[in-house]
């Protein structure tokens, strides 16, 4: 029982941050797969939950990556919204 109790409490030792920004992410990429262009600000929650992670762990490289990931989706939105309109 101590194990489950161990496994359950690890698995939100970020606050269910990273499991949202799991989360997001994969279901970006189904929608994208979809051409659902919801599936870029899906994909923008899950950058800024990355962001925040980053900060959670002290990791410059996420945090810098993420933040990247996070003006290409929004790139990639706004690109999308535009062919559309046109």
């Amino acid at each position: 029982m101590e194990t489950l109790y161990e496994t359950i409490s690890t698995a939100f030792n970020f606050y269910g941050i990273d499991w949202l920004a799991t989360s997001c992410g994969l279901l970006g990429v189904y929608l994208l797969g979809n051409k659902n262009k919801i599936g870029f600000a899906l994909f923008m929650i899950a950058s800024l939950s990355w962001v925040t992670f980053g900060f959670l762990t002290h990791s410059i490289a996420v945090i810098i990556g993420s933040s990247i990931f996070f003006l290409m989706h929004l790139r990639g939105f706004i690109r999308w919204t535009r062919s559309v309109d046109a």
